[in-house]
């Protein structure tokens, strides 16, 4: 059943029921809880609706993946970036050394 907002004429007072929906829109069973008075507005209040979503059906809000790819290949997307990044860059494509500590260097063979 859904959720409606009512504001009271007599006291003002605001409050919640969950009612069926009443075509004439009087709802003629409720009733102010403060005051007790039927005169009433209903408010317009925010619809919250949530549908299924399987696994994977929405490609922007679950799925990484998806988000990643779209921006990987567009132009200015990630690796066109990444591409004027290194062109501008002294240190070009590959900015770290190689560390090679397992088959050879100063703590070659050591257990610890």
């Amino acid at each position: 059943m859904p959720m409606y907002e009512f504001q009271c004429k007599k006291c003002e007072n605001v409050w919640c029921e969950i009612t069926s929906y009443d075509e004439s829109g009087k709802y003629p069973t409720i009733r102010c809880p403060e005051c007790k008075s039927k005169r009433k507005d209903k408010l317009l209040s925010a619809a919250n609706f949530k549908f299924a979503e399987p696994v994977g059906t929405d490609r922007f809000n679950n799925s990484h993946d998806f988000r990643h790819n779209w921006n990987m290949d567009r132009p200015g997307g990630v690796r066109d970036q990444k591409k004027k990044a290194q062109d501008a860059s002294h240190v070009g494509p590959e900015p770290y050394r190689k560390i090679d500590d397992i088959s050879s260097g100063k703590h070659f063979g050591e257990v610890k």
